[in-house]
């Protein structure tokens, strides 16, 4: 009886929520007061390939993120959470989110998240305060104790710049690269070769099959029109009029199920 005990005990302490892991001293928090939520903003485009943000938006690969500031972790209704974070209990206080922003593998062991995390603290608090204008009453903002040297580094949302992976210039390409970037290779993308239509549909089939977040209009029809000018049908000809342009191997139009791999509704 009492071996039966002793099991029980250890069996309810397996299941039991753990606190959240020791979060050290932010260096992002004493930002946040100081940052702009529209350059937050900016930063946040590849998260909106996984996660809604408006108020009563459904879950999709991620929660919904309206009035996530102070929200119990894990406690989005109806959202399915993986075990990396239904064993933690805690609260999204500012650092807690500055320590999940930043490197979300090692704040939450064996989650699926794709996002690899910002190493920029400036940047960090630009999207935490961009998170925190995300609901009815913005939670207070953290007192500044930043230093003049660390808040000239501040970035303005002219300042913020990507890479693009090689993508040509034009309306659209910043869209484009950080949503469909979130989940795939550009390479993938833009050897598809298909036309406007065509993209719109596996945007359709990407938010009902895949758990895509629903895409804003605008946001939607710059990213159809920019793939299917860019990379349309007559991508090939257009590479052989154009000799400065890099060419990229031709690869076979797919069906939706073919091109995107099917991702878990876990975080």
């Amino acid at each position: 009886m009492i071996v039966r005990i002793v099991c029980l005990i250890a069996l309810i302490g397996i299941f039991q929520p753990i606190s959240l892991p020791a979060v050290a001293q932010s260096d992002a928090v004493p930002l946040i007061a100081l940052a702009d939520p529209a350059v937050g903003k900016k930063l946040f485009l590849r998260c909106k390939a996984c996660h809604t943000i408006n108020k009563g938006g459904q879950h999709r690969l991620g929660p919904n993120l309206w009035d996530v500031v102070n929200r119990k972790v894990s406690d989005a209704k109806g959202f399915k959470y993986s075990s990396a974070f239904r064993k933690l209990s805690g609260t999204w206080d500012y650092a807690t989110l500055d320590a999940l922003i930043q490197k979300p593998r090692k704040f939450a062991p064996g989650t699926r998240m794709a996002f690899a995390g910002l190493k920029n603290p400036a940047q960090r608090a630009a999207v935490i305060a961009y998170l925190r204008t995300l609901s009815d009453t913005p939670a207070p903002l953290p007192e500044s104790t930043a230093a003049p040297a660390t808040t000239a580094a501040l970035p303005a949302v002219d300042e913020v710049k990507a890479d693009f992976d090689g993508l040509p210039p034009g309306a659209g390409r910043e869209e484009t690269h950080a949503i469909c970037g979130a989940c795939h290779s550009m390479r993938l993308v833009t050897q598809q070769g298909l036309d406007a239509d065509r993209w719109d549909g596996l945007m359709d089939w990407m938010t009902e099959k895949q758990g895509m977040a629903e895409l804003e209009k605008t946001e939607r029809q710059r990213i159809v029109a920019y793939l299917a000018e860019h990379f349309g049908p007559d991508r090939r000809t257009r590479q052989r009029i154009d000799p400065m342009r890099p060419s990229m191997p031709a690869m076979p139009m797919m069906s939706p199920p073919s091109m995107t791999p099917a991702m878990p509704p876990r975080r």
